[in-house]
């Protein structure tokens, strides 16, 4: 008779789900637990690039697929370029994240894998329930990253963006890129359908991962996504179809919201990674974020502690945040401005640091004033109501 009853499920197998099973599996105190894993396909797929910046060491060093000291920015007026000295800019490709921790779980003895769609979570009987088309499984806890929690649509939410992007690896027969270098922002592009930019990633001097990326309120039919990637590479490197060969795609659409994300679906079904709100609003950065929910998980359960459940992020970047979504939603001109003096007139590691929210106030206070000012007070003033409310 098969066994439903778990210590803990995992209901998800994207990168919050992954980094979850991976500290529990690398922690010493946790190792009489019964996990499960499940989601609708553990395949692992080529489909993802997950970028972040790092002071120390990351735990999975040895999955990084790239890594770069200098970034640079562009705008239709300027370029600015810089190395790092506190940071390193890397990525991994989830098709290597998502082998290696399946590998470590399926080498367990306390890891059961379930490809199944997952229906619904409940709470009975001092145990919580996942419920999918394979069957209900019983557990101490939950954490899930694939269903929005209940009161999503009824919380508050001003202003909602998304960043959609769609991206082409692609390899040239001439040396083009710079693979020490990646450009992190590039907006010297059309911006009629909102804030717009290119992202380039040069793995080599003949292959780079190029994506264009919009901030807007909805998507784009496919082929603009595509148009625009051909007019860039035309444009900037003078490539044509035939000059590149197109390794392989992907796209992916990221919340930029100010809602405030509830951290539990149900009694002990806790949300987690981009579902409980971790990709920052403002930029939609979640990794980094995501390892950081991971370890205070996991550093609970070892401790019997409490499960973390405060906000993302502190009330002042959440009220940064808004600011900020209020410019891109309603004012993309000017914060096209803002972006070029942003980086115009900071250092890239403090714009690191303080997009990693680790600043300080009067460092926070240094970085808007060096950047056009009334636009702020106008966002205060239209998100007063939130503000002042505790955002």
């Amino acid at each position: 008779m098969k066994n439903n009853d778990y210590d803990i499920v995992i209901a998800g197998a994207g990168a919050s789900g992954l980094t979850l099973l991976w500290y529990i599996l690398n922690s010493e105190h946790l190792e009489n637990l019964r996990i499960l894993l499940l989601d609708q396909s553990l395949k692992p797929d080529n489909s993802k690039t997950w970028c972040f910046w790092n002071k120390g060491p990351f735990p999975l060093a040895k999955l990084v697929y790239h890594s770069w000291k200098k970034l640079e920015v562009r705008t239709s007026e300027n370029r600015f370029a810089e190395s790092l000295n506190q940071y390193k800019y890397q990525c991994i490709r989830s098709i290597d994240y998502t082998k290696e921790i399946l590998y470590l779980a399926r080498k367990s003895s306390r890891v059961d894998l379930v490809e199944t769609s997952i229906q619904e979570f409940d709470f009975k009987s001092e145990k919580a329930l996942t419920i999918t088309d394979d069957g209900t499984y019983s557990s101490e806890l939950v954490f899930q990253s694939v269903k929005k929690p209940k009161d999503y649509h009824r919380s508050k939410a001003d202003n909602v963006l998304l960043q959609h992007f769609t991206g082409w690896e692609i390899e040239t027969s001439e040396e083009l890129f710079n693979p020490e270098r990646a450009i992190f922002m590039d907006f010297d592009v059309p911006q009629q359908n909102g804030v717009t930019f290119m992202y380039l990633l040069p793995y080599q001097k003949t292959r780079a991962l190029v994506e264009y990326t919009i901030f807007s309120e909805s998507l784009l039919p496919a082929d603009v996504y595509e148009k625009e990637l051909k007019r860039y590479l035309a444009q900037k490197y003078d490539l044509n179809e035939e000059s590149f060969k197109i390794l392989r795609k992907e796209k992916g659409v990221i919340p930029m919201e100010d809602r405030k994300y509830n951290q539990w679906y149900c009694q002990n079904v806790m949300n987690i990674g981009i579902i409980g709100g971790f990709a920052k609003p403002s930029s939609g950065y979640a990794f980094m974020r995501i390892h950081e929910q991971c370890r205070e998980i996991v550093n609970a359960l070892e401790n019997n502690f409490a499960l973390p459940d405060r906000p993302v992020s502190s009330y002042r970047f959440r009220v940064y945040d808004m600011m900020l979504l209020y410019l891109l939603k309603h004012e993309p001109d000017i914060s096209l401005k803002i972006f070029h003096d942003f980086f115009r007139k900071n250092s890239f590691n403090t714009i690191l640091k303080f997009l990693d929210e680790k600043t300080n106030f009067a460092q926070e206070v240094t970085i808007f004033s060096k950047v056009p000012y009334i636009p702020f007070f106008k966002s205060i003033y239209k998100m007063k109501h939130r503000i002042f409310t505790g955002a």
